[in-house]
């Protein structure tokens, strides 16, 4: 029968003194003349010692301590030694987690083809393992999402471009930014060049923007996640639908901010909606962008990645109105790409017209553009007429009830009003959160 370590070191057999040559040492090392031949390594899949360890079994003929040699093949070069370890007759089982130097402990090898050899107490003579060797792959996947840039109209892809980074398999993770549980996983797939969403989101319904991060695992067991990228996920086709309100049983509200013309008054509200673990969502003109700096652009892009940003259309230079045509109207919302691209995810399928004016041209332009959502709203401050932040903070509290869409622009008084806004919904048991939470948690009102 075989005496595994823990038994031995319980007392079954005392410890004997180290043999002879199992110390590692450089170099190859020659095969004792007259012993048994070496065993080629077989090859097969590889592992990862240090999360499985490797059980190298030993057939030991009489009562002995033995050892077993780790030697890298490519090299011939000994890297470590298990043991001396006192074994009954029969097979005797060492666990290797990897490790080099005496006792299989220290820094791991290197990834490679290893061999192993049970050497009996003499120090010379060779005893039959199981397995022969190993191939050791102690490499973390690193997976990598190519996410294509926003057009117009939105993609509507249900995979992302993938590079597998040395994971065999891989499954999509998707979460709303910001938020750690999942929205849904994908099931484990051949690693190849695109990464399928899970089939649950449009089952459930789920759209606007997400966070998606691509997780990898390979043949030996080692697993690694990409870097997250952000994706709007967008609803079935179909004509353009005018929503002033959700309706919805959770006690959710949108915040939704037009123009984008206050770079300053953006960068409070954004800093307000951070503190506050919320979203808000700006509905701004592309036009207002030919003033904004580097680093506005950047902080624009970071809020969007960490859930505190949604955003939506608002065409280029709010310039439309009922009548305008359909042409122009589809000139319009696709000139304001550039907003989508600074802000790094589709805008799709919501598009706010300015001054909440659309006719038949613009709902065909909105059509045209993959926009599912003309956005309208059925709380209005008023902020653009200058009053001030108290008053702002009453209307926009006062009139919010589960699935409000709250309408405010970059002004002021605005801005400095926002905390007091969120604090105020809150009291009344109402959460901030982007538009496409708020269109998945119910249908249009």
């Amino acid at each position: 029968m075989g005496v595994g370590v823990a038994a031995l070191a319980a007392g079954a057999l005392a410890v004997l003194p180290a043999v002879a040559g199992a110390t590692p040492g450089p170099g190859p090392i020659p095969v004792p003349v007259g012993t048994a031949p070496v065993t080629p390594v077989t090859p097969a899949a590889p592992v990862n010692p240090s999360t499985t360890p490797v059980q190298v079994v030993v057939q030991v003929p009489t009562v002995q301590a033995i050892t077993v040699r780790i030697i890298r093949v490519d090299t011939g070069a000994l890297v470590g030694t298990l043991g001396p370890v006192n074994a009954m007759a029969g097979p005797a089982s060492i666990p290797w987690s990897g490790g080099r130097g005496p006792g299989g402990i220290g820094q791991p090898v290197a990834d490679g083809q290893y061999r192993f050899e049970g050497v009996a107490f003499d120090g010379v003579t060779l005893l039959p393992t199981t397995p022969s060797g190993v191939t050791v792959d102690m490499t973390t996947p690193k997976p990598v999402i190519d996410a294509p840039a926003p057009t117009i109209p939105a993609s509507r892809r249900t995979s992302l471009p993938l590079r597998p980074g040395g994971a065999d398999e891989v499954r999509a993770i998707v979460r709303r930014p910001g938020d750690d549980a999942p929205l849904a996983s994908g099931p484990w797939v051949a690693a190849g060049d695109s990464l399928p969403l899970p089939k649950a989101l449009a089952r459930r319904g789920i759209i606007g923007t997400v966070q998606v991060t691509a997780e990898g695992r390979d043949a030996a067991g080692n697993t690694g996640t990409s870097d997250p990228v952000v994706w709007a996920l967008q609803p079935a086709a179909g004509a353009p639908m005018v929503v002033r309100r959700i309706k919805t049983r959770k006690r959710l509200v949108a915040l939704t901010v037009d123009d984008g013309y206050g770079a300053s008054e953006s960068v409070r509200m954004i800093e307000a909606a951070r503190a506050a673990g919320v979203t808000v969502t700006f509905c701004f003109n592309a036009i207002n962008g030919r003033v904004w700096s580097a680093s506005f652009r950047q902080l624009l892009r970071d809020a969007v990645r960490d859930g505190s940003l949604e955003i939506c259309n608002h065409g280029y230079a709010h310039n439309t109105s009922e009548s305008t045509s359909a042409s122009a109207g589809k000139a319009d919302l696709s000139r304001n790409k550039p907003w989508d691209v600074i802000a790094g995810v589709a805008s799709g399928p919501f598009y706010r017209p300015p001054y909440g004016a659309f006719g038949p041209g613009l709902r065909a332009a909105a059509q045209a553009t993959g926009y599912r959502y003309v956005l309208m709203w059925d709380v209005d401050t008023n902020d653009w007429q200058g009053p001030s932040a108290s008053v702002i903070t009453r209307r926009a509290v006062g009139g919010a009830r589960a699935g409000s869409i709250i309408l405010m622009h970059t002004k002021p008084n605005t801005a400095a009003a926002f905390p007091d806004i969120i604090r105020g919904l809150k009291r009344k048991r109402l959460e901030p959160v982007g538009l496409g939470e708020l269109f998945s948690a119910g249908r249009p009102g």
